[in-house]
Formats: C-alpha cells, sequence, structure tokens
C-alpha cells in the first residue's frame, strides 16, 4: 500500500498495554479559562508543506469554537508505534490519533479507541462505504464497528522505464495490466538478456495474490485464506522469475526499502508508486522523466487490491469526547478533506468528493494528470485488501520471508505459504 508515511503495525505485546488504560472519563472538561483544550497528533505532516494548511485549519475551527482550544502534536514516524503503546499504557493518548487500519486495529482491540458505530453512527453517511468498510473491524476480540472517521485515501499507479523497455525488446506501448502480461513481457525481458530486473514484486505481500483473485481471510475475520493452489501457482511464477534472474536478490530482505532508488538508476523495468510521485521523479531523475509511461495497478480482478486508508480515531480515554469527535468530523468533512487531497495528491473519502472539477477534470496530456487519473479510478473502483489485523508482527513481514525463501529455492512455494497462513492464524488467538 502506499500512504504519505511508511505503514506501521502494532504488536501483540503493546497491545497487551492498551487494555490496563482502555477506560478513561467520558465527559468533556474545561479548563479554568472555561475551555476545553483537545489534542489532536498527526505523524510526519509538521513540515514546510503541510503546516500552513494545519494551522489555518485550525484557526478556523477555533473562531468558530471559542470554548475549544486545539494543540496541535506532530510525531516523526521513527517509532511512532512504539510512542502510541507507551501513552495508551501510561493513560496519555492524545484525544485525536492519525493513522492507518494496521495500527488502529491494536488499539481498538485493546478497548483504548471509541467505536464510533455506537458513538457516532450517524457519521457512515457521510463517506464512501468502501472508506467505512476500510475502519470497520470485527472478529478475535474486537467489537465489531468503526473505529475512526475516514480521513484521505490513497493508491498509485505502475511507472515504467520506456527507454530500458525498448532494450529489453518489450513495446512501450503495451504496458502490461494483468498478471498474464506481466510475467509473458518479464519472460521476453528475461530472454533478450538485457541485464534489466523487471521489478521488486516477488509474491511476498497479500495484494499480490488479492489482485490475482485469491482471497485472504474468510468473511468473519477467524482465518487466513492466502495458501490455495490457486495461490501457490502464482507464488510459483515469482520463484520461476527469481531464478532466470528477473528479480533483484536486494527485494528478498524484509527491510529492503531501496525500490525507488534502483527505478531511478534504470535497473528495474517497473515500479509501483504513488501519484504524487511524479514531482519527486521530476526533482530527483528529470531525465528518467523523459521515459516514464504511467498505466494501472497489475491486477486480475479489474480493479486494485491496495488503496490505502488514513484514518482519525477518538481515544476512549480521552476526557473530551463530544469535542473530540466534533474537531475529527471537521477535520474530516468534504470541504477539509478535499482541501488536503489537493494539496498532497492524494483523495478524499468523504463522499462528493471525488467527484469536484478538480478530479473529474483532470489533464491527462501531463505526468501528473495521467497519474492522478489513473488513481482515481484506483480508488473509486478498488478496495484495500490487506486485512488490518495482518501487521508487520502478525505475518505481513513473515509472509515476506517465507516467500524470499522460496525464491531462493529453500523450500516450497506451497511450504512457504501453508507456513505463512498458520503464522498469520496462531496471531488472530
Amino acid at each position: 500500500m502506499f500512504s504519505l508515511k511508511k505503514t506501521i503495525a502494532i504488536t501483540a505485546a503493546a497491545a497487551t498495554l492498551f487494555s490496563v488504560a482502555a477506560c478513561g472519563g467520558q465527559s468533556d472538561s474545561k479548563d479554568a479559562n472555561g475551555k476545553t483544550e483537545v489534542s489532536f497528533q498527526t505523524w510526519n505532516l509538521k513540515n514546510d508543506k503541510y503546516t500552513p494548511y494545519f494551522k489555518s485549519l485550525i484557526a478556523s475551527y477555533e473562531k468558530a469554537n471559542p470554548d475549544v482550544t486545539i494543540k496541535w502534536i506532530d510525531q516523526p514516524s521513527d517509532n511512532y508505534e512504539q510512542k502510541l503503546s507507551a501513552d495508551a499504557a501510561a493513560n496519555s493518548l492524545p484525544d485525536i490519533i492519525d493513522a492507518g487500519p494496521s495500527l488502529m486495529y491494536g488499539l481498538a482491540k485493546a478497548g483504548a479507541l471509541l467505536n464510533l458505530s455506537k458513538e457516532d453512527s450517524a457519521a457512515q453517511k457521510n463517506f464512501y462505504p468502501g472508506a467505512w468498510d476500510a475502519v470497520t473491524f470485527k472478529g478475535n476480540g474486537v467489537e465489531t464497528g468503526a473505529y475512526g472517521y475516514p480521513w484521505y485515501v490513497n493508491d498509485g499507479p505502475m511507472y515504467y522505464n520506456t527507454q530500458l523497455m525498448q532494450q529489453c525488446g518489450l513495446d512501450p506501448n503495451k504496458l502490461p495490466t494483468t498478471w498474464d502480461d506481466y510475467f509473458g513481457q518479464a519472460d521476453t525481458m528475461v530472454k533478450s538478456g538485457c541485464g534489466a530486473y523487471m521489478s521488486t514484486m516477488l509474491g511476498g505481500a497479500v495484494d499480490d495474490y488479492a489482485s490475482h483473485g485469491v482471497k485472504i481471510m474468510n468473511k468473519d475475520h477467524t482465518k487466513y485464506t492466502f495458501n490455495t493452489d490457486k495461490a501457490v501457482e502464482h507464488l510459483q511464477k515469482f520463484v520461476d522469475l527469481y531464478k532466470n534472474k528477473g528479480i533483484p536478490s536486494e527485494a528478498l530482505s524484509a527491510q529492503w526499502s531501496q525500490q525507488g532508488e534502483f527505478f531511478q538508476k534504470g535497473s528495474i523495468i517497473a515500479m509501483g508508486g504513488s501519484a504524487y510521485q511524479v514531482a519527486d521523479f521530476k526533482q530527483n531523475s528529470p531525465d528518467l522523466v523523459k521515459h516514464l509511461a504511467v498505466g494501472p495497478k497489475i491486477t486480475d480482478e479489474g480493479r486494485s487490491a491496495t488503496v490505502s486508508y488514513e484514518m482519525l480515531a477518538v481515544s476512549s480515554q480521552t476526557k473530551h469526547k463530544q469535542a473530540a469527535m466534533k474537531f475529527a468530523q471537521f477535520v474530516t468533512n468534504k470541504k477539509n478533506q478535499l482541501e488536503f487531497a489537493k494539496k498532497s495528491s492524494t483523495f478524499p473519502s468523504s463522499k462528493g468528493g471525488l467527484e469536484d472539477p478538480y478530479y473529474t477534470k483532470l489533464d491527462t496530456s501531463t505526468l501528473e494528470g495521467k497519474a492522478l487519473s489513473i488513481t482515481l479510478k484506483e480508488v473509486k473502483d478498488g478496495y484495500s485488501c490487506r486485512p488490518a489485523e495482518f501487521t508487520d508482527a502478525n505475518g505481513k513481514v513473515y509472509l515476506q520471508q517465507q516467500a524470499a525463501l522460496a525464491l531462493q529455492g529453500k523450500q516450497t512455494a506451497k511450504q512457504a505459504l501453508d507456513k505463512s497462513v498458520k503464522y498469520a492464524d496462531e496471531k488472530l488467538k
């Protein structure tokens, strides 16, 4: 999944800590001056690009609500998970928390977040159904419900180095769209002897399987199901491609994150990214931009499986429940979501936002416009295939490790997926 920040996950040990601090006061309280101070925590958003937006947003809200003061806190990406763990254990979580579903799931399971399906059920009508579904958790000890207001949403296109494609015997006018296309072109590339790699995809992520039509979990979220014959056959294609030197060995490390660097220096043909990366390419790789093509995500499903949602949750420990929910509603309303989405090259999850002229009249003659147009379709039609409970600690990293072992010939594709499902199932308990 592609978001403004790296994905993080909450550990089972941290979730245990949350349970000791899950119940706080529910009624709003005021300070000596008769004001309610609401703490609002984002992560990695206080910078030259976004600070003016949040300052203006907060000032506007405080002007309309003179009895409320918003205390904006921004945490760096590094150790954000640990910071929230410590705050929850100390009963000092901010009133409003910004994160993705994978981190929020652990907090919700521990009782540290308000269930908005109970506390603010009317909010559901303000968001696209897919967005509300993405923030709704269930199963394995979690009270079914939405545990945050959907905020910005993102996905991204595939980027291609057309110069490298031509060198490897591929037609830049026929970008792959299905997995058969992808592996077929990868085979042509390998046989050309051009020395490039197709991409860093290796069958180590659940979206690699969901986009091939493999179900990741059962409906009640009590069991993982991505080790079917169809999934095994799919992983075997990555195994074969790696054996034929079509995938760089560096990609096998669960900690490796240099996809962009490999793409920009011309080592790989294709890279999955986000719409906002066009600006990065223009700044960091102007020569590459001359040979850049944009296409949709690889999928046999006809829709992307990698839509990524951000959400604003309200702490169950808050002493300002009504004020916190009201400000979170304000941040995530159509007008404010739309403004932030335009600034960040992402998309709003509030109903009506995607029908704004900004998105319906994109200039697809430009790289930026084409990337946004492709991503807009993916956001509208796609879904988030990765279950919120499938975190780094609870199976995500383990799957990549097992897939890497299969690619190296140290186990079969079936063994890799069977072990990954068994591991993830045990983490559900």
